[in-house]
């Protein structure tokens, strides 16, 4: 099986009004994260950043210390757990920005 990340979209990163593609990480300390590679920023309001009446209600933090080394893609289980399947737009094979993003089926 291969290794999928999954996407959500976020309208509003941090101080950027501007949207960008979230890739579902889960962090070491077991929090499930929408990472922003374009602005290098995370959230676990994820729902929050996907709702355009909420956006700007996110809080955002920079990636921890240690963690671009272990990053793990949540699986589709965690996510949907987490009630953020509605939000999905995609996957991709890997974190890359030119990789395109295959739609979810």
């Amino acid at each position: 099986m291969h290794t999928r990340y999954y996407l959500t979209m976020a309208s509003t990163v941090a101080e950027y009004v501007q949207s960008d593609e979230l890739i579902l990480m889960k962090l070491s300390d077991g929090r499930i994260v929408g990472y922003s590679s374009e602005f290098q920023y995370c959230t676990s309001e994820i729902a929050e950043t996907s709702e355009w009446e909420t956006r700007q209600s996110a809080k955002w933090f920079g990636v921890p210390a240690g963690e671009k080394e272990r990053w793990v893609p949540a699986t589709l289980d965690e996510i949907k757990a987490l009630g953020l399947g509605k939000f999905l737009i995609g996957s991709k094979v890997d974190m890359e920005v030119d990789t395109p993003i295959v739609p979810i089926e």
